[in-house]
């Protein structure tokens, strides 16, 4: 199970490795300020996201000089002395 490249997203659960909801799943069961909406699908046994992808334009960060792009959300995994680490589909990023 390979995790899409930005621009093959559906859903912003997908950045953290969860599938999309059906489109007809859209029962609302959680919500984080990060990921948006999140459902469950009863025959899968899953969350799944419901809040559709959306490209966040942003300015060039700090971790693009080091060769690593600038994270999505804001969880914080580690500091060092160049900034804040974060890290989603499977690489570090800037924060």
């Amino acid at each position: 199970n390979s995790t899409p490249s930005s621009n093959q997203f559906q859903c912003m659960a997908q950045l953290i490795g969860y599938s999309c909801c059906a489109p007809d799943n859209t029962n609302v069961y959680d919500h984080d300020k990060i990921y948006g909406d999140w459902g469950y699908d009863f025959i899968k046994n899953e969350w799944c996201g419901i809040t559709p992808y959306t490209k966040q334009e942003t300015k060039e960060c700090w971790s693009e000089k080091l060769g690593y792009p600038c994270c999505k959300s804001c969880t914080i995994y580690t500091k060092d002395k160049d900034g804040s680490w974060g890290y989603e589909s499977n690489n570090w990023c800037g924060i």
